[in-house]
């Protein structure tokens, strides 16, 4: 990657990796992960022909242009993979919104830091507090996902990326959809903490020891749940309760904004992918629910 955020190698190849390894393990998780892996070819096909469109001009593309070129080019097999590999309902919903014709409109919404209805119109996402349509969203992020890969979130991107305090993306703005430490030098310390743009997929170090939707520190405020075979337990997994089936993921709630994030530990899997595994840990993500926590933003499946 260079310092514009371009990625210059294969962004994907170690998700496909890790999502054909998890998809065959974790049946539960396989629907998930097998449209996952078919937006993963769309995302590297769309990335190879933006990187060749983007080197031939003077400038980088801005906002508007990429909406146009993701509209032409990276949207059908989007659409294909999805009506293929994704649910019923989602299948049908992103072919209704595609053959509306108002689809560029909303990926320059995106890019734009918010979204626009599904006809154009002033959308729930414009008006304060509010969120866009899962479709939208979701349609958004996966037609996208490869183009910014190639021209970079700093230069198509409008929003502000200032740092409200390490939590949102220092080069488009957007919310963390989840968070991940890299491994340590001991293995009794976890190693530095980072998060996952749920915007533009790049990636930024935050402090360990504070929310990431809010900034609370107090870590009585903090808690953190960690997945035993009979549930989730308060803290890191009872080895007494039995192997946990995740234990390289856990929940990072905070009680002042009551929000939360999955944090996948490398110290504990070297193999995890963060977006990848992040995907398997539905059971964590309803047990978060259940007890009124929201995520600071959905991943790219809407959970």
């Amino acid at each position: 990657m260079t310092a514009s955020g371009v990625q210059t190698t294969n962004p994907w190849a170690a998700h496909r990796t890790r999502g054909e390894a998890l998809r065959d393990r974790l049946g539960y998780a396989a629907e998930v992960l097998s449209l996952y892996l078919a937006l993963v070819d769309a995302w590297t096909q769309a990335w190879q022909a933006a990187a060749q469109w983007s080197a031939r001009r003077a400038i980088p593309p801005g906002g508007d242009e990429l909406a146009a070129w993701a509209a032409d080019r990276a949207l059908p097999p989007v659409v294909a993979a999805t009506a293929r590999f994704g649910p019923r309902p989602l299948a049908a919903a992103v072919a209704e919104l595609n053959a509306s014709g108002d689809v560029e409109p909303l990926l320059l919404a995106w890019l734009s830091g918010g979204l626009r209805g599904p006809h154009g119109d002033a959308s729930r996402a414009g008006q304060a507090g509010a969120q866009p349509d899962p479709v939208e969203r979701y349609l958004a992020r996966a037609v996208l996902r490869g183009p910014l890969a190639a021209v970079g979130a700093a230069a198509a991107c409008a929003g502000d990326p200032s740092p409200r305090g390490g939590r949102t993306c220092p080069a488009c703005g957007g919310e963390p959809q989840l968070s991940y430490r890299t491994a340590g030098d001991d293995p009794l310390v976890a190693g530095h903490r980072n998060l996952l743009c749920a915007r533009c997929g790049g990636s930024w170090g935050y402090t360990g020891n504070a929310c990431a939707g809010c900034g609370e520190s107090a870590g009585a405020r903090r808690t953190m749940f960690a997945e035993r075979r009979d549930g989730p337990v308060v803290g890191r997994a009872d080895p007494a309760a039995g192997e946990p089936l995740l234990p390289h993921l856990r929940i990072e709630a905070c009680e002042r904004c009551s929000r939360y994030l999955i944090d996948v530990d490398l110290g504990q899997d070297a193999r995890a992918v963060p977006e990848v595994d992040e995907l398997t840990a539905l059971p964590l993500d309803l047990f978060a629910t259940e007890r009124g926590l929201t995520k600071v933003a959905p991943n790219l499946m809407g959970f």
